[in-house]
C-alpha cells in the first residue's frame, strides 16, 4: 500500500498554496488601478518602489523622502495631483503638488491624519498627542493649549526670548575668539529648548549652560524610530523597540516630575487659573485638573491625567524645537554664501531697531512689537523655510472619498493623501526661479495664494508656527550685525537633480535627512568670526 502524505503537510502546503494565490490576485487588481491615472512610470512588479529608491540613491544617505518626491515630478512633468504605488512595503499615495488642491483637504475639508502618520509619531510622541490626534481627543487637546499660542502671548514672550538669544550670543563669542568648529544645530537646539521650556513652565532648564540628557534621550527615541521606520530586519526591530521603549519611560519620569513641580507650585502660590488668558502651557494644561482637585479638595495627580500631560509636554517642549533649529541652521548656512542679504538684513535691522546690539537689546525690551516692522527679516524666514520645509503632512479619505482638481475627481479611498510642499516650493510656475535664495520675492507679491506653506494650513496647521517665526527674527536680529557665519568643511559636488544647484556649493549639506523631521544632515559644523 502506497504511503499517505502526512495530514499536517497537506495543511501547510495547501495554506502556502492559498496565501500565494490571494497575494498575486491582490497584486493584479492593486496594480491595475494605475493604468488609468496619472502616475510616473510604473512597474506591474515593483509599482513605484524600485522608482522611488532609485531618486533616493541621488541624494545623501537617509536623505528626506520629500526630495525625491520633488524629483519625479519634475522629471516626468506630473500634474498637481498623482498616484505613488509603494504596496507592499507602503501606503499608496495620492501626492498632491497644486496648492490649491492642497487647500481643499487641509482647510475646506481638513481630511483626519492617516493611520501611517500615527503608527510613525505615536511611538515618539505619545497616543492622542495634539499633532496626531483625531476627532474629540485632538479638539480636547488643541483647545486647552492653544491660548499659549495665540499671536498676543507670543508677543508678550519676546522680551524673554531676547534674554536667551543674548546668552546665545556670548556663546558665538567664545567660538570667535578661539576660532573652533562646532555644531551650530546643537548649540541652536539648545537655545530653542530652553526658550520652550521657559515658555511652557516658566521655568529655565539652563540648557545652554549645561547639557541637557532629556533632548539627548529624545533624539534617541528618534533615532530608534527612524530605524523601525527602515528597517526590514525582525532581530533589528526587536531591540530598536525595546531600547525606545526603555529611553521613553525615562523621558516620561523626568517629564513626570518637571510636572508634579508646577503643580505643586500653583497649588502652594494658590495661582488664579480662573482664566485661560496669560497663562503658560503646562499651566493650560493642569488648569481644569487644578480647578477640580481645589473643589474636592484633593492633592492627587491621576496616572490618566499625567499620561495626557506627559504626551502634551513632549510633543511641545521636544518636538516642538526641531522647526527653529532646523531652519536656523539653514539661513546661517545660506547667509554664509549670500553676503548681500547679509547686508540688507544689517540696514533693516539698524534702521527698524538702531545700530549697536545693546541698545536693540534695549529696545526690544521696551517695544517687542517693532518685530512686525522687520520685513525683510520676515522674509529671509520665509524664503528659508521655502527651500528647507521641515516635512509634510499625511491625511486620509474624508466622507466623500475622492477630491476634485482641474474638473476631475481623484479617488482618495485607501490613499495616503499628502501635500508635499517642498514640490510646490521648487515648482518654477508657482516661485519664478526656485533654485535662487531671494527672499524679496515674498515682497514682490508673486507668490500665489496657498503656496506658501512649511507650517501647512488650517485646523491642522503648525500649532507654533508664531513661536517659531517670532524666535528666529529675534535670533536673526541679536546676531547678523555681529558676526559672521561660515560653513566648516564644505565638500561641494556636482549638481545632483535640476531643482537646486545648492549641492555644488553646499554639497551634502544642500539636502535634509530624515530624522523624525527634515533636517540638516551632519548637525551643520560652522566656524563664526566677529564681523567688520
Amino acid at each position: 500500500m502506497a504511503s499517505q502524505v502526512p495530514s499536517w503537510l497537506t495543511l501547510i502546503v495547501s495554506g502556502l498554496t492559498a496565501s500565494l494565490a490571494y497575494f498575486f490576485i491582490k497584486l493584479y487588481l492593486h496594480r491595475q488601478f494605475y493604468k488609468n491615472v496619472p502616475t510616473p512610470p510604473h512597474s506591474f512588479l515593483w509599482g513605484h518602489l524600485k522608482l522611488l529608491g532609485e531618486t533616493l540613491a541621488l541624494f545623501p544617505s537617509g536623505a528626506h523622502y520629500q526630495a525625491a518626491i520633488t524629483t519625479i515630478s519634475q522629471k516626468y512633468d506630473l500634474p498637481g495631483a498623482w498616484y505613488l504605488d509603494l504596496w507592499p512595503a507602503g501606503p499608496s499615495q495620492l501626492i498632491v503638488t497644486d496648492p490649491d488642491l492642497a487647500h481643499q483637504f487641509t482647510v475646506l475639508k481638513n481630511h483626519p491624519k492617516h493611520i501611517a502618520e500615527v503608527a510613525t509619531m505615536d511611538p515618539v510622541l505619545g497616543k492622542n498627542n495634539v499633532a496626531t490626534a483625531d476627532g474629540p481627543a485632538w479638539k480636547a487637546a488643541h483647545s486647552m493649549i492653544a491660548p499659549a499660542f495665540s499671536a498676543s502671548h507670543q508677543r508678550n514672550m519676546a522680551p524673554m526670548m531676547a534674554e536667551e538669544v543674548m546668552v546665545f550670543r556670548e556663546i558665538l563669542q567664545k567660538k570667535a575668539a578661539t576660532g573652533e568648529v562646532f555644531e551650530l544645530e546643537r548649540v541652536l537646539q539648545n537655545l530653542v529648548l530652553n526658550t520652550i521650556a521657559r515658555s511652557m513652565f516658566e521655568e529655565s532648564l539652563d540648557a545652554q549652560h549645561k547639557e541637557t540628557p532629556m533632548l539627548a534621550k529624545f533624539h534617541a527615541v528618534c533615532k530608534e524610530n527612524v530605524y523601525l521606520m527602515q528597517s526590514w530586519n525582525p532581530v533589528g526591530r526587536f531591540f530598536a523597540r525595546w531600547r525606545q521603549s526603555g529611553l521613553s519611560r525615562e523621558l516620561e519620569a523626568q517629564l513626570a516630575e518637571m510636572i508634579r513641580v508646577r503643580f505643586e507650585k500653583l497649588q502652594k502660590e494658590n495661582a488664579d487659573v480662573s482664566q485661560k488668558r496669560g497663562l503658560c502651557t503646562v499651566d493650560l494644561i493642569l488648569r481644569e485638573h487644578l480647578l477640580e482637585v481645589r473643589k474636592a479638595q484633593s492633592e492627587a495627580l491621576g496616572p490618566k491625567f499625567m499620561q495626557m500631560a506627559i504626551t502634551q509636554v513632549r510633543t511641545l517642549l521636544l518636538a516642538g524645537s526641531g522647526t527653529t533649529t532646523g531652519t536656523l541652521s539653514f539661513a546661517y548656512a545660506l547667509l554664509s554664501i549670500n553676503p548681500e542679504v547679509v547686508q540688507k538684513l544689517r540696514y533693516e535691522h539698524d534702521t527698524v531697531f538702531c545700530p549697536g546690539v545693546e541698545a536693540t537689546y534695549d529696545l526690544l525690551q521696551a517695544e517687542p512689537n517693532r518685530l512686525n516692522e522687520l520685513d525683510y527679516t520676515t522674509n529671509v524666514i520665509k524664503e528659508v523655510l521655502r527651500l528647507y520645509p521641515i516635512g509634510n503632512s499625511a491625511r486620509a479619505e474624508d466622507s466623500t472619498g475622492f477630491l476634485t482638481y482641474e474638473g476631475q475627481q481623484y479617488t482618495t479611498k485607501g490613499q495616503l493623501v499628502t501635500g508635499v510642499q517642498h514640490t510646490m516650493h521648487y515648482d518654477p510656475r508657482i516661485f519664478p526661479n526656485p533654485t535662487k535664495f531671494d527672499p524679496d520675492r515674498f515682497a514682490r507679491d508673486e507668490v500665489p495664494r496657498n503656496a506658501w506653506r512649511p507650517f501647512e494650513r488650517g485646523p491642522r496647521g503648525c500649532l507654533g508656527q508664531t513661536m517659531a517665526m517670532e524666535e528666529m527674527k529675534i535670533t536673526l536680529l541679536l546676531t547678523v550685525r555681529d558676526f559672521d557665519f561660515e560653513c566648516s568643511g564644505l565638500k561641494p559636488t556636482k549638481q545632483r537633480v535640476g531643482w537646486t544647484d545648492l549641492d555644488t556649493v553646499l554639497g551634502d549639506r544642500a539636502f535634509q535627512v530624515m530624522k523624525f523631521e527634515a533636517k540638516p544632515i551632519d548637525g551643520m559644523p560652522m566656524t563664526v568670526r566677529k564681523a567688520n
